[in-house]
């Protein structure tokens, strides 16, 4: 019994004296707790809280968040009139509000619509030295038939719009925006010219002055101790806030957009001296401006049951080949107008115009090979060499003359991958 207590108290001792050796040089020769993980230290970092809107942004959208066109006009009205010092993004998206809210329910806001109009007609005649009358006056007309709204008052717009586009006037206006623009860069040169650079600046020395001596207190400083001490510095005025507007469920809301990343100092660019039209060109942009007046002006006619009236105005923007979309505009209307009369050549003609535009619709194209079908025996045949030949010849060619870049002396090993269209690479 002694010896096996003996070797029972042994073999204790044994295990005793091997755990301890770990134990006893941890002081010395342990190393560190491994540290934890990058992602689990950020992830224990508290999350940044966001940026709440400042306070005139809040009363933005509670005011542009009303559901009911008509209480929204109100509240908007409401917030400009409470908020005159907020932020000029804010003012101008409420004004704007004001308008399209007023707009889209006119049926019940008429008299609020056409007293806005009123007013934007008064601001544009002050500054008509600036920006021509009429540009107002279509403007106008032009968002009541966007809207589908062919009242007799987008007709007076649209009346008084085009008869103020009188071609005297209309260059008078080219040429004084023009001796503006030259006054302004003649400036812009002349204080370029002018400034010195700051490093020049900084090492001249200080011009004699013929100016009167300055008061002691602003001549230099009360102590030499003063002198020794450096300026404060003028602390700068925090940037405003930059806002970002999205329309959820019809209505406007406002956020604040996420700071810009640093852009790289560039120089700035020097003055670019304008040059004045030729009359050539000033009267072909008229002839463009009254085209997409007419169209307008014909859409309305047409839809107040002035079709006579309302197909010679769109016959003359027609012939003046405005821009695309407006051509577009105008084909539509008068192939309905061709179809209902039963003209099938010119029903083709518009609507080849239409399906060259790209904007014809399903029950268009229909129309349109029905039409061909009548034209050509029945047949579709020749359908799409038509419309190549059709398009090459009034869609002129432009030359292109290859760029030739002098090729580095050294190969520089690098590869350029350009595509004409997204995904076309």
């Amino acid at each position: 019994m002694p010896r096996i207590l003996r070797i029972a108290i042994l073999t204790l001792a044994l295990i005793a004296a091997a755990t301890s050796g770990p134990r006893a040089q941890g002081g010395a020769g342990q190393n560190p707790p491994d540290p934890k993980p990058a992602a689990a230290a950020d992830a224990q970092k508290p999350a940044e809280p966001a940026q709440e809107l400042p306070a005139d942004a809040k009363a933005f959208n509670a005011a542009a968040g009303e559901k009911n066109p008509l209480k929204r006009v109100e509240a908007l009205e409401k917030f400009i009139a409470d908020n005159p010092k907020a932020a000029p993004m804010l003012l101008s998206m409420a004004r704007s509000q004001i308008t399209s809210s007023a707009l889209a329910a006119f049926k019940d806001s008429r008299a609020k619509y056409l007293a806005l109009a009123e007013k934007d007609i008064a601001d544009a005649a002050k500054r008509a030295d600036t920006m021509p009358l009429y540009f107002t006056y279509n403007r106008l007309a032009s968002a009541l038939v966007t809207a589908g709204i062919f009242s007799e008052e987008a007709e007076d717009y649209a009346r008084k719009g085009l008869a103020a586009m009188d071609e005297r006037a209309y260059m008078e206006s080219r040429r004084q925006q023009y001796e503006r623009s030259l006054a302004a860069f003649e400036k812009m040169t002349a204080s370029a010219a002018g400034a010195k650079p700051e490093s020049a600046a900084a090492g001249a020395a200080p011009a004699p002055s013929t100016a009167a001596p300055a008061t002691p207190a602003a001549a230099a400083p009360a102590t030499p101790a003063d002198a020794a001490k450096p300026a404060a510095p003028t602390p700068a005025a925090p940037p405003a806030p930059n806002y970002r507007f999205a329309t959820k469920d019809g209505v406007m809301q406002a956020s604040l957009a996420p700071p810009a990343p640093p852009r790289p100092a560039t120089p700035p660019r020097p003055p670019v001296r304008p040059t004045m039209p030729t009359d050539e060109e000033m009267r072909a942009s008229l002839k463009s401006e009254r085209a997409t007046a007419l169209a307008t002006l014909g859409q309305i006619l047409m839809k107040r049951g002035k079709a006579e009236e309302g197909e010679k105005a769109l016959a003359e923007a027609y012939a003046a080949k405005p821009a695309s979309y407006t051509m577009a505009t105008i084909a539509r209307v008068l192939a309905e107008s061709a179809k209902k009369a039963g003209n099938d050549a010119l029903q083709l003609e518009y609507l080849t115009v239409l399906a060259l535009s790209g904007r014809i619709t399903a029950d268009e194209s229909k129309d349109f090979e029905a039409a061909y079908r009548k034209a050509h025996g029945g047949s579709l045949d020749g359908l799409d060499a038509m419309l190549d030949e059709r398009y090459r010849r009034e869609h002129v060619r432009f030359a292109v003359t290859p760029f030739a870049r002098k090729p580095p002396a050294k190969a520089t090993g690098r590869t350029v991958l350009a595509e004409v269209f997204p995904g076309a690479g």
